[in-house]
């Protein structure tokens, strides 16, 4: 196989493809790309001509210019999501059988500390957000089967946008999510109330949005879930935008995304007593450490109303 950097762009293409493959995210998928059209412009730059120059002393050297030379300064997650990113592309060199070994095998990532969610809505917030789309309309109904569905379930942005009418079990009340983050496949609960509004959204709006879009639709999304107005798959741009609407109209200033209400699910269910063991598989985390961070979550919460609450915090 030529690995001449001449050839890069093929390259690309192919490592694009096996990640859209595992089902990586649209975004996720252009943040690698830009990391390794970053890590070819350097190769370039020292002079190497092929990737199967790329031995263990060069790659060190790389890790050595990501820690050390990089202008603008990378944080220590960005770094960090960098080695994570040249040590897949290579893995997925050597078992494409495109390199004989993988240089960045025995590569230690650096630990980097978990970060607390930004924001979490509350109880009374999330009711109120939800309560805001107009049931009346194709769109409203969407709107509300998307975000019941969302905080109930607590599925990710390009989970939810993925979605299949095969992966909807109505008489379990499951949802089954194929080629999750790590490319994992795990079954969840849809919760009885999104249940209905889904229900309801597939009865009476999804075929009206279908229909306007039949004759652009490829095949292959003919059975996706949730569609856009003109019966297309909904973008994760359009869900963004979306949910800021109904943040605006419901009066509420925090910017948020589909990611806050994975979130508040978590925080909402831990904050009732489910077990961390439950969370952790409600929300696909490999490691329970994950998941954990929404105890810290709680403990912050629970120092903050200690403080405003108890007698001697008054003094």
């Amino acid at each position: 196989m030529d690995l001449s950097l001449t050839k890069k762009e093929l390259i690309l293409a192919g490592y694009d493809a096996s990640l859209g493959q595992r089902g990586r995210a649209d975004r996720t998928r252009d943040s690698y790309r830009k990391i390794v059209e970053r890590f070819f412009g350097w190769l370039e730059k020292e002079g190497i001509t092929e990737l199967g120059q790329a031995d263990k002393t060069l790659m060190t050297r790389y890790r050595e210019y990501l820690f050390h030379r990089t202008n603008p300064c990378l944080s220590l997650k960005t770094q960090s999501m960098h080695l994570v990113c040249l040590r897949g592309f290579f893995r997925y060199l050597e078992k494409s059988n495109q390199l004989l070994s993988n240089p960045t095998m025995h590569w230690e990532l650096p630990k980097v500390p978990d970060s607390l969610p930004r924001v979490i809505l509350s109880e009374p917030q999330i009711k109120k957000l939800l309560a805001v789309p107009e049931l009346d309309t194709a769109l409203g109904l969407r709107d509300r089967a998307i975000m019941e569905l969302l905080y109930a379930s607590g599925i990710r942005n390009t989970e939810l946008r993925n979605l299949r009418l095969y992966d909807l079990d109505f008489e379990s009340g499951t949802i089954r999510i194929e080629h999750g983050k790590g490319d994992k496949t795990r079954v969840v609960p849809m919760g009885s109330i999104a249940g209905h509004y889904l229900r309801e959204y597939l009865n009476a709006a999804r075929p009206k949005l279908f229909t306007k879009g039949r004759k652009h639709l490829p095949r292959a999304q003919n059975d996706v879930v949730f569609v856009s107005f003109f019966g297309r798959k909904i973008s994760a741009g359009s869900l963004v935008h979306l949910i800021q609407k109904y943040l605006e109209a419901a009066g509420i200033k925090e910017r948020i995304g589909a990611h806050t209400f994975r979130h508040s699910c978590a925080t909402h269910l831990l904050r009732h007593g489910a077990p961390l063991r439950v969370l952790q598989e409600l929300l696909g985390h490999t490691s329970l450490d994950t998941t954990q961070k929404y105890l810290r979550v709680e403990i912050i919460d629970l120092k903050k109303v200690h403080a405003k609450t108890h007698p001697r915090e008054q003094c």
